[in-house]
């Protein structure tokens, strides 16, 4: 897999993005010194901004006309920053981005509450839209999210972790929070109800194959490419699509070097053994082939859903490009 450059698809909606970053900057303004440099540390290691820029090319595709997409598109980054503001505390986690995290750098507490404090500023901009609609898609992705991460942190380190687990987690925590950025556009456009329903199915659609890929990358890219160590998942407990299907291809050898890793502590890295063998047993018993093609089935799909809505044709033929491109990223 290739390192994914977006720069193309950003492009046309360049200006928007750097709207959104001075949206960010402006909303995350504070005179407490704490929240300064939280807040400086996130926009620090900012990543690929892909859910402002689904907003964006949403919004230009269905013709919005005014500049609403900036706001909302600040919401849904917030609201994704939260989301991995508090995982990093509930995984340990020591890296982001290649940056150390806010939880390594200043504890447990004040990253928690700086989460918290991310959510409400979210909150505060999407009622200031007036937007029912969009009120009520916020509550709903926030509320999912945070459902998806009961669910995962319910079954970790459990080897009985079944696919409907798997999949909930996936379209809770990462498919809705794209779709919440792709049916923005068609909302704030006034586009008909069926209009806004494919352009969220897009991007759900879209969400579930970024992180099928996501998943897969844990076991195929290097821990420079990723920004954290490799086999993360696994070590934190969690049993993604991969693991699942070796398990239930190989569950005797699956077991045993699952519960080797897990035994000595997510502290503990991998050794290079176990790496090796882990990797052989993936690569003999086919364990990536099925999040392969469900990642592919998910794109053509989200392909499918948007071509049945009429809009501009330069950002129609960009929302139709994403899907694959996502397919081949490396990080």
């Amino acid at each position: 897999m290739a390192r994914l450059d977006l720069s193309r698809y950003f492009l046309p909606i360049a200006p928007k993005l750097m709207a959104v970053e001075t949206e960010l900057e402006r909303v995350l303004q504070s005179d407490v010194e704490v929240v300064r440099k939280l807040a400086d540390h996130v926009r620090g290691g900012r990543g690929k901004r892909l859910r402002p820029a689904l907003v964006m090319l949403s919004a230009r595709f269905c013709g919005l006309q005014n500049a609403e997409d900036v706001r909302f598109g600040a919401v849904f980054e917030l609201i994704h920053t939260a989301t991995l503001v508090h995982d990093d505390v509930i995984d340990h986690a020591q890296l982001r981005r290649g940056m150390p995290t806010l939880n390594r750098l200043w504890g447990n507490t004040l990253t928690v509450l700086f989460g918290d404090l991310l959510y409400l500023v979210a909150m505060g901009e999407a009622i200031a839209g007036r937007s029912w609609r969009m009120m009520e898609i916020f509550a709903e992705v926030t509320t999912r999210m945070i459902e998806g991460e009961l669910i995962q942190n319910d079954v970790l380190f459990k080897l009985d972790t079944s696919r409907k687990d798997y999949f909930d987690i996936q379209e809770r925590k990462t498919a809705l929070l794209f779709s919440g950025c792709t049916e923005t556009g068609a909302v704030l456009t006034g586009l008909a109800p069926a209009d806004c329903l494919a352009m969220r199915e897009y991007g759900l659609e879209v969400g579930r194959a970024f992180q099928l890929v996501d998943d897969l990358l844990d076991y195929t890219a290097t821990s420079d490419e990723l920004g954290k160590p490799a086999f993360s998942d696994l070590r934190e407990g969690k049993l993604t699509l991969p693991m699942l299907t070796l398990l239930e291809r190989a569950p005797d050898e699956a077991r045993a070097i699952i519960r080797s890793i897990w035994d000595r502590g997510e502290e503990v890295p991998i050794s290079t053994e176990e790496e090796v063998r882990l990797r052989g047993l993936i690569a003999r018993y086919d364990a990536l082939s099925e999040t392969r093609e469900l990642a592919l089935r998910a794109s053509r799909n989200a392909v499918a859903h948007v071509a049945n809505v009429a809009g501009d044709p330069a950002a129609g033929e960009l929302l139709r490009e994403i899907p694959e491109a996502l397919l081949s990223r490396s990080q």
